[in-house]
């Protein structure tokens, strides 16, 4: 008789550490991740289990697609894995994950990152400090960028007239989190 032992779901404090390790954006499209400089990611629902085969799967395929590569997930037990372009998604088919045709890799996604970055330093002054957080977002294509209310519209502005992201949808939600400036890299 064989003993199969379930596999613990990962805590709140484990969870979070993977997502600030290793993830780009959260499934409702919340902010994940407060580092400056994003990078692909692997993200998964509160509830549920990273499976190691899952995880592995996902390293495998990031290294083969390169940067056709844009973002994956966990959802249902299944790997979902966005990629820019048919090639990949039969990839993706054929490694037995769920393939979603993405807008843009997350090397665009992480270098549109770094002009808003970069436009931010230039602003100088509160600008400088006042976006807490930079998720990008391969699902959709787009950067989630988390502002103090009080120069959210100033940014917002500013970013648009700029055309900083080059076309990348930006997303603005309010933050009271603590100021931070942007990255001198």
């Amino acid at each position: 008789m064989s003993k199969h032992m379930p596999r613990p779901a990962l805590g709140g404090a484990a969870l979070a550490a993977v997502l600030l390790l290793s993830a780009c954006g959260s499934e409702a499209g919340a902010p994940a991740s407060s580092s400056p400089t994003p990078s692909a990611s692997l993200s998964a629902a509160p509830h549920e289990t990273q499976d190691p085969d899952l995880l592995q799967l996902n390293e495998t395929l990031k290294e083969t697609l390169g940067e056709k590569y844009s973002e994956a997930w966990i959802a249902e037990n299944k790997l979902h894995v966005a990629v820019t372009d048919k090639a990949s998604e039969a990839i993706v088919t054929a490694a037995g994950a769920v393939a979603h045709l993405a807008e843009h890799s997350a090397a665009e996604l992480e270098a549109a990152v770094g002009r808003i970055m970069a436009w931010q330093r230039e602003q100088g002054g509160d600008i400088a400090t006042a976006i807490h957080r930079y998720v990008p977002s391969g699902r959709d294509g787009s950067i989630t960028l988390a502002v103090d209310a009080a120069h959210l519209g100033e940014i917002r502005e500013g970013l648009a007239a700029d055309d900083v992201t080059g076309g990348i949808t930006l997303k603005f939600v309010e933050s009271a989190g603590p100021a931070s400036p942007a990255s001198s890299g």
